[in-house]
């Protein structure tokens, strides 16, 4: 009797275990969706409606639809700096197109934590794979993961959504189309630090018209630079002195400041006023720094 007891305790515990294994094991189910669309036309609904179709149990994270139209740059900093918060098996789709349907590959990326990322192979993803690190990415041919496409315009209508939407609810990204070994990156002004000068150049201007770079805190150590100290500060053809402090009420409103960002990188700003209004900067220029003499 004490045996049997055993045994049947034995297969609920085994039960539970297996049941518990495949709970966690079920897809996220999640869409995080980046794209240049805005929100006053359809654009957005209808893209949410087409994932929904083909997964009616799959949750829809927005990360922006207000991407500046066509700025492929812009849309790539803010999914990598955003992707790096979501947890592994998180699905991405992601379109910022300029010439939508003129002849990119669409692909599925998968970087080395386990996300997957869906959309046009037009250098959208450098970010991501400078960030996160490529495992595989695939071209998507399977013709049946898609809809009828009606036109050659609004690839995330007919393609990616459904194709997201498929990857959440659990399809393989093999299962897709072929691999592919040289998805395109954008190019790119890596910092550096000659001397007691670093050069970089602005990634991306935020709501704010504060002025977001590629240059890292490790490079403002190396080059000597402290809290408290006057920098000067080149944006394109325009030269401003910034104090270096560690947040914007450091300085009095209106004051221009440079400062270390919540993504480790250097930030320069005016407190409560546009920074790249007032010099006419915009992402892509070029940035060089070094202390005031």
């Amino acid at each position: 009797m004490k045996r049997c007891l055993g045994v049947i305790l034995a297969m609920l515990i085994l039960t539970i275990l297996v049941a518990a294994f495949e709970t966690y094991a079920e897809p996220l189910n999640l869409v995080a969706v980046l794209t240049d669309f805005g929100t006053t036309d359809y654009y957005a609904g209808a893209l949410e409606g087409s994932i929904y179709a083909v997964n009616p149990y799959v949750r829809i994270s927005t990360i922006t639809q207000e991407v500046q139209p066509f700025n492929v740059a812009e849309g790539s900093y803010i999914l990598a700096k955003s992707a790096r918060w979501y947890p592994p098996g998180t699905v991405f789709m992601a379109e910022v197109n300029p010439g939508s349907g003129s002849g990119h590959r669409h692909i599925v990326l998968e970087t080395e934590d386990g996300k997957l990322f869906v959309g046009p192979d037009n250098g959208l993803f450098t970010g991501v794979m400078d960030d996160l690190g490529l495992a595989h990415a695939y071209e998507i041919t399977n013709r049946s993961l898609m809809r009828e496409n009606l036109s050659e315009t609004f690839q995330s209508l007919y393609i990616y959504g459904p194709v997201a939407a498929s990857l959440a609810g659990g399809l393989r990204p093999s299962e897709v189309g072929p691999e592919v070994n040289d998805p395109k990156r954008l190019p790119t002004m890596p910092a550096a630090i000659d001397g007691s000068e670093i050069s970089g150049s602005v990634v991306h201007v935020d709501r704010y018209g504060n002025l977001i770079t590629n240059i890292p805190s490790k490079l403002i150590e190396r080059a000597g630079m402290a809290l408290s100290e006057r920098l000067n500060v080149t944006i394109g053809n325009q030269s401003v002195s910034v104090t270096f402090v560690r947040t914007y009420g450091d300085v009095s409103p209106g004051d221009w400041l440079a400062l270390i960002d919540s993504t480790g990188g250097l930030e320069i700003a005016i407190n409560m006023e546009n920074a790249a209004k007032t010099i006419g900067a915009r992402a892509g220029d070029g940035v060089r720094v070094s202390e005031e003499r």
